[in-house]
């Protein structure tokens, strides 16, 4: 008997700090492109590098401008919502740290997400990704797939 209720002491510990890890990210602040066209912008957490940090900042107003170009208002049946998120990923032998933006967009009513990480980082420029660069992500791996489908 008390067996079990240690075990269970234990689950509920686990769950309430797992879950707290889970929420770790903070919605710093939720734009609107366009009627019924949103942006959610997760803040960096206290994990991420000032560097990688600095490049997620720098990023953000291009990622704005870009959305306000290719995205036209929607529906409210098609809404949809993007939401960003910084991250880190090491690429190559060298492990190289690069600054990456996390996309997740997802439509009202829809039962997909539709997920992308762009890095941050340039090889053609040799710095941050331009306007051009981040438009070509979003529409191949964004917001092409998530276009809507009305139902017939």
């Amino acid at each position: 008997m008390q067996f079990r209720n240690i075990a269970m002491l234990a689950a509920l510990l686990f769950l309430s700090f797992s879950g707290s890890t889970w929420t770790q990210e903070k919605v710093d602040r939720e734009i609107e492109i366009h009627k019924n066209v949103k942006l959610v912008i997760v803040a960096p957490g206290p994990d991420i590098p000032e560097a990688i940090a600095s490049q997620y900042t720098n990023f953000l107003p291009i990622l704005q401008e870009t959305l306000k170009e290719i995205t036209t208002e929607q529906t409210d049946e098609c809404a949809l919502t993007i939401r960003v998120a910084p991250g880190v990923r090491e690429v190559g032998a060298a492990k190289v740290q690069r600054a990456i933006a996390r996309i997740t967009a997802f439509r009202r009513n829809s039962k997909q997400e539709f997920l992308g990480s762009l890095i941050l980082y340039s090889y053609i420029t040799g710095g941050l990704v331009n306007k051009e660069e981040t438009a070509q992500f979003l529409k191949k791996q964004i917001l092409d797939p998530a276009e809507c489908r009305k139902a017939e």
